[in-house]
């Protein structure tokens, strides 16, 4: 005789209805988080969906400009002279010869003769940069320095570089054989220097 504390009315167990009861549970849990994912996926995808098409239907404030874009630093621009300066006095010029030729020791006769003619001794040493006679590069404030230290050399190419300072190097090349005469370079102090490109 079976117990009736286990019989369920219609013919089952009760062990058969609790389990079915609690797999009816856990599909009616797993449909609700289903539902819940995808309606928070398609409020996400109706929110996206709007501001693509809101960004699509704002009008460009300038159709047809493209804004300029910078790539790495801006190029230096040179201080201009006043009109009529001249080259800026030796005692207010430090140099930095550097050799570029296969002869050892000019980087140092060098800047042992421009001292001799009052300007500032900087760094000597060497430099795979120089090319024809000479080559004097300066910074954006440094264009009489630079057209001071021209003054002795005679012939020179002159580089603009981005240095905080009025300090001139000077990149000595094959082609270079000595400074100018005193006089020469005594006189072309004294005349005023170029207009430097970009100046009025």
């Amino acid at each position: 005789m079976s117990d009736p504390h286990r019989t369920h009315p219609y013919g089952r167990s009760a062990d058969d209805v609790r389990r079915r009861d609690l797999r009816a549970r856990r599909t009616r849990r797993f449909r609700i988080t289903q539902i819940a994912v995808f309606s928070v996926a398609a409020v996400l995808l109706l929110g996206v969906g709007a501001y693509a098409i809101g960004q699509l239907r704002t009008p460009n404030p300038a159709p047809g400009v493209i804004d300029t874009k910078t790539f790495g630093r801006a190029e230096p621009e040179v201080t201009c002279p006043e009109a009529g300066a001249v080259p800026a006095a030796p005692e207010d010029v430090t140099v930095n010869v550097l050799n570029g030729t296969g002869r050892s020791g000019l980087a140092g006769r060098v800047s042992e003769s421009l001292a001799d003619r009052g300007y500032t001794a900087g760094k000597v040493g060497n430099t795979s940069q120089a090319s024809g006679a000479a080559v004097i590069v300066y910074g954006p404030s440094g264009y009489l320095a630079a057209q001071s230290v021209l003054a002795q050399v005679g012939t020179a190419e002159l580089t603009l570089d981005g240095r905080d300072d009025a300090s001139v190097d000077l990149l000595l090349g094959d082609g270079f054989s000595d400074l100018a005469g005193s006089g020469a370079a005594e006189k072309a102090l004294g005349t005023p220097v170029a207009t430097p490109e970009g100046c009025g």
